[in-house]
Formats: C-alpha cells, structure tokens, sequence
C-alpha cells in the first residue's frame, strides 16, 4: 500500500463572489450519472467476486484429481489469484460506494445552496430617486441595510455550504489503492 494522502481542501471561498460558488455547485453536478458511476464499479465488485468464487472452486474441486508438485504448483497460483481478485472487488466495491456518496454530497451542496441576494447600492438609490416617491427615499438607508445584511447572510452561508462540501469529498476519497495483478508463473 502507497503513502498517498488526499489532499486538504484549502479553498478560501470568503474571497469568492457568491454567484461563483453557485455557478461551482452547479456546473457539471449530475448525481444520476455519478450514481450509475457508482453502480459499475459495484457490477464490477461483484463480477470480481464470482470470478475469485470460480477460482476458489476449481482449486478445491483439483485437490482430488489433480495431485503432486503440478497440482500444488497450479493451486498456488490459483490462490493468489484468487487473494487478488478479493481484494480488487473490495476495492471496487469501495470506489462504487465512495462515487455514489460523494454525487450525494454534491447533490446535497447544489440542493443547500442559497440564491444570491442581489445588493447595488448606485441601483437602490437610482430607483429610490426615479420612483418620485418621497416615502422610498426615507426608507432608503434602512433598506440598503436589510438588503446588505441579507447578501452577506446568503453568502456566509454559500461558504460554509462549500466548505462542508470540500470537507466531506476529502473525507470519501478512497483510501485504498488497487494493488498489481500477482505473478502466476513460478520462476
């Protein structure tokens, strides 16, 4: 097994406009096509299983007919084979499991969202001062303040949508790498 660690997020998306983290959380975020991702690798999981249960079989089943060193030799290989093929379904049941949940934090990020509140300033005062009405322009300034503290309430919480999102897809990052097929020839 490698030492490959997966990497910390260290976005800082206090630095980003909350209609680019919408855009992130959108753009290319499809759980449905992730999920059936997913559903290979675990068709593949278990096709790896049956494969390694055949083997199993077939060197139990030799052990009666098939005796002395070339028996031996063939049951040897078949048993690294098989050790192989379990360990590279676990695996692939690991990467299925790993992509479905990571399409459901996706999902669960574009779903947490908030839509951006706009806030102009130059824009408020514009329309407060061609409206002719005297009674939005002495509501202007209590406005302009609800309208900006509501802006960066929508987007304090866009960041911490974003870094639980970042968070959660380290945390299911598979840990666990495929290892090399073994050698079933003896030297």
């Amino acid at each position: 097994m490698d030492d490959r660690q997966v990497p910390t997020p260290t976005a800082r998306y206090e630095s980003y406009t909350h209609e680019a983290m919408a855009a992130e959380v959108a753009a290319g975020n499809d759980p449905a096509a992730a999920g059936g991702i997913g559903g290979q690798w675990g068709s593949l999981a278990d096709q790896l299983q049956q494969a390694k249960d055949g083997l199993t079989g077939l060197s139990a089943s030799s052990q009666e007919h098939w005796t002395g060193d070339a028996g031996d030799a063939v049951r040897d290989a078949l048993t690294r084979a098989s050790t192989w093929l379990d360990h590279a379904a676990g695996v692939s049941s690991s990467v299925g499991s790993s992509v479905t949940e990571q399409a459901a934090v996706a999902a669960r990020a574009r779903a947490d969202m908030p839509p951006p509140v706009p806030y102009d300033p130059g824009a408020m005062i514009r329309a407060a001062v061609t409206s002719g009405d005297l009674g939005q322009l002495v509501g202007l300034p209590g406005a302009m303040s609800a309208r900006r503290d509501a802006s960066e309430a929508a987007r304090i919480k866009a960041v911490d949508v974003m870094v639980v999102r970042d968070v959660s897809l380290a945390m299911l990052a598979l840990k666990q790498p495929f290892t090399a097929p073994p050698v079933l020839a003896s030297s």
